[in-house]
């Protein structure tokens, strides 16, 4: 898929899973053109991967050209004046609306010409004069330093525009929250707009020009939606990735990296990430020297660089995140509360137990506020109900945290950490090997993980060696120094869901490789299989341009007769040797 939007997650290929919310979002963009789909807001903590999720939804929205033009706009950290807001935020939309409209996504990123009549230049040269009008109006707004007038039209202009000429547009605005923090209604910046997001209290029930929002700072975002805009907005859960997506991406990161890893160590990773993106990343980006991802021994250590050492990017993401709370909260009490919290997290705690466990010094009310503006800044969560309390839900805070503030609070020996570091892995180990059998998917993915990397880095340079291993091959057919090697997966723009184990894209004139991987204890590959193998072929070559290819059949038990019958009559090669895993 072409990217469009530039996305921040860096090369495109790191993106990975989410499937089950992609098949969701596609559907409620789709149901816009029905007027159906209602504005909703994405909950979820920080370092999720919403981000990346929404640019990739832009750009998938972008490419498929369906009816449905695209604006995402991200609200940053960081103080700004309205007015300039609003001149930032308005020219980004007419920008992405004439990028979609004229397929030149070279608008996308045009804001550099941030002045109104850059803007009406580009509109007249692209023959959009019904725009002209619209940005002249904002523009006298702007220049009067009309505030809410300037607010009302810049808020509205999609769903106006969308109304006026008969389209359909999805709004997607990340970290809404900050619309009530960061921006200020003087030019001084000392007078904060702090109900400026209740604007949207009608904009955001149209359902031409519907709204997708997002926020790292649950609790803050929900106060907000709940607050200044109730009933505008469903909520959509935003979970970790279940534990194949996690490990296809611990798979995609190591051949990206450069990164060994094994097919037991890349459970474990899953793990202890518990389908949270960040983590997975951290351990591939860490600063710990000669990082060893390849041995639980290694993995154990550069965890707990991750978690205990000053340099540790986990640490230290999460400790930005906890001392921007406790600025906003009493500290001492408030590290108090969590640790506890945090010690037994198993369970739901009432204030009740915390007034007589720890020694607070305030009134029942007074919890009541302190824990309500942590349940707001994410640090612990509600329970069942307005009187009891959890910890997060989370190894790695629960290690973080304790590991910084236990020793201040109470005394605290840091082998207690590492020591439930290593009783995890003794338990992950264990579950490895009691899963073994049943990890068919994994030890596929496995398979073609150790099949990639042979075509990446080995098999162009012993040419020889590894035609000697493969049957059936053309006879001036010769490994590569492939562009790339990737599991391919069509993208969600298409009709159909077209899973390829291994393509290795080839430069002129050479042959690139698409390979079936069958890493099974018993079953032969069968000639329906291999049928079915050579519709995904077929489809491929229709979705990418594929030149000249040779396709291989890797299957660990071998091949039935009628499938090696099928292969050589549809010159197809096929392999059952052990040395192409390493």
């Amino acid at each position: 898929m072409k990217t469009y939007l530039k996305e921040k997650i860096g090369n495109p290929d790191i993106f990975t899973g989410r499937k089950k919310e992609l098949a969701w979002f596609l559907k409620w963009i789709h149901g816009i053109k029905k007027e159906i789909s209602k504005s909703t807001a994405i909950v979820s903590r920080r370092k999720t991967g919403k981000t990346a999720f929404l640019q990739r939804l832009y750009n998938i929205t972008f490419e498929k050209n369906d009816g449905v033009i695209p604006f995402y706009y991200e609200l940053g950290e960081g103080s700004k004046w309205a007015v300039e807001f609003c001149r930032h935020f308005f020219l980004t939309f007419i920008y992405q609306y004439i990028a979609f409209k004229r397929r030149k996504p070279e608008y996308i990123h045009y804001l550099r010409k941030a002045d109104f009549s850059a803007a009406v230049n580009v509109a007249r040269d692209e023959g959009f004069e019904y725009l002209i009008d619209l940005i002249k109006d904002v523009e006298s707004s702007f220049q009067e330093k009309n505030i809410e007038m300037l607010w009302s039209t810049v808020r509205e202009a999609p769903m106006n525009l969308a109304a006026g000429q008969n389209e359909f547009i999805v709004q997607i605005i990340d970290e809404f929250q900050f619309l009530n923090s960061e921006i200020y209604w003087d030019e001084g910046k000392t007078n904060r707009a702090s109900d400026f997001a209740a604007g949207y209290m009608r904009t955001a029930e149209y359902k031409n020009a519907p709204l997708i929002v997002s926020g790292s700072w649950v609790g803050w975002l929900r106060h907000d939606l709940m607050m200044m805009l109730p009933g505008r907005f469903i909520e959509y859960g935003y979970d970790n990735m279940p534990m194949d997506e996690t490990i296809e991406m611990v798979f995609k990161y190591s051949q990206i990296f450069e990164m060994p890893v094994t097919e037991q160590t890349a459970m474990m990773i899953a793990e202890l990430s518990e389908g949270n993106p960040f983590y997975v990343s951290a351990f591939f980006t860490s600063a710990f020297p000669e990082p060893d991802l390849a041995t639980p021994d290694g993995l154990l250590a550069l965890m707990e660089y991750e978690t205990r050492h000053k340099n540790g990017n986990i640490r230290n993401t999460w400790m930005e995140y906890v001392h921007s709370v406790f600025s906003r909260v009493n500290g001492e009490n408030a590290k108090k509360i969590v640790l506890y919290l945090c010690k037994n997290r198993e369970r739901q705690v009432t204030r009740k137990e915390l007034l007589e466990k720890l020694d607070l010094g305030m009134t029942d009310y007074e919890l009541e506020k302190k824990l309500h503006a942590l349940v707001k800044g994410d640090i612990i969560e509600e329970g069942t109900s307005n009187f009891q309390y959890q910890g997060v839900e989370d190894n790695i805070f629960d290690k973080v945290f304790r590991g910084v503030y236990q020793e201040e609070i109470e005394g605290f020996d840091e082998k207690e950490i590492r020591n439930e570091y290593k009783a995890l892995f003794d338990e992950y180990k264990q579950k490895y090997h009691q899963l073994l059998g049943r990890l068919n998917r994994m030890k596929g993915a496995y398979a073609e993980f150790l099949i990639i990397n042979r075509l990446r880095f080995h098999a162009f340079r012993d040419n020889e060696g590894f035609k000697a291993m493969t049957a059936n091959l053309p006879e001036d057919f010769r490994f590569a120094d492939y562009e790339n090697v990737w599991t391919y997966r069509s993208s969600p723009i298409e009709k159909r869901d077209l899973l390829i184990d291994i393509f290795a894209r080839a430069g002129a004139g050479e042959y690139a490789v698409i390979g079936e991987v069958k890493y099974r204890d018993t079953k032969k590959f069968s000639r329906a299989e291999a049928e079915e193998f050579l519709k995904k072929i077929d489809l491929l070559k229709i979705l990418e341009p594929v030149p000249k290819s040779v396709n291989i059949v890797f299957s660990l038990t071998g091949f039935t007769k009628g499938a090696l019958d099928f292969l050589k009559a549809h010159d197809m090669a096929w392999t059952s040797d052990e040395r192409w895993l390493g």
